[in-house]
């Protein structure tokens, strides 16, 4: 005998099992509907700001700020340096001069003892020579330790650099073109010169036929 499938009518239990069921399903799938919205959200969100970093503009203004603040600290650093080379500048002029009044004081010593001579008199004695004899020892001598040296003049080739020409004389010793006389001292401290020397320039031998007497001086 042929079997019928009658369908099983469900008790209202398990109507209501499955009620509960379907409904925890539709819960949980809007709910992963609704997560993947937030998440695809987010991405949006911050994907623009991702692109705004990467940006050359950003770029260029990150390295801008970097040199700027390098720059700013090089600044300092250099405006530091030039007050610590002044204050360095001030303290060796200060010592150089210490120095140089220090080496004076013996001369200025001498000075005072050949005026207290020259004041009663006595020029002529042998206290007031010794004086002025030991002035004029000791004051170039401080002057030479500080390198000053004297420019060398008759018998040298005449030179514009150290030398000023007051004339022009012949010269029975020296060539054409010699200094022959020196009129004033010049100095030199270190490759400078402080003072040109004041020199008179040979023309060389004089002429035969030129008498002596018009063999004057051609001021230049």
């Amino acid at each position: 005998m042929a079997q019928k499938n009658e369908k099983k009518e469900e008790t209202p239990l398990e109507k209501k099992v499955v009620e509960d069921v379907d409904a925890e399903v539709v819960e949980d799938a809007e709910a992963e509907v609704a997560k993947d919205e937030i998440n695809g959200e987010a991405d949006q969100s911050e994907e623009p700001k991702e692109k705004i970093e990467a940006t050359p503009l950003f770029l260029a203004r990150e390295e801008a700020e970097m040199y700027k603040d390098r720059w700013m600290r090089l600044a300092a650093e250099f405006e530091n340096y030039k007050k610590r080379r002044a204050r360095e500048f001030e303290i060796l002029v200060q010592s150089a001069s210490e120095d140089v009044i220090r080496d004076l004081l013996p001369i200025l010593d001498g000075v005072g003892r050949a005026l207290a001579h020259s004041e009663n008199g006595d020029t002529e004695s042998e206290g007031f020579q010794e004086g002025i004899k030991m002035i004029m020892e000791q004051f170039p001598r401080v002057l030479y330790n500080r390198n000053l040296k004297e420019i060398e003049t008759v018998g040298k080739p005449f030179d514009p650099n150290v030398h000023e020409a007051l004339m022009q004389m012949p010269s029975e010793v020296h060539g054409a073109g010699i200094v022959s006389d020196e009129i004033e001292k010049g100095y030199s401290l270190g490759d400078k010169v402080l003072r040109p020397a004041k020199v008179v320039v040979s023309q060389g031998k004089p002429a035969p036929e030129v008498q002596e007497e018009d063999a004057d001086a051609d001021k230049l």
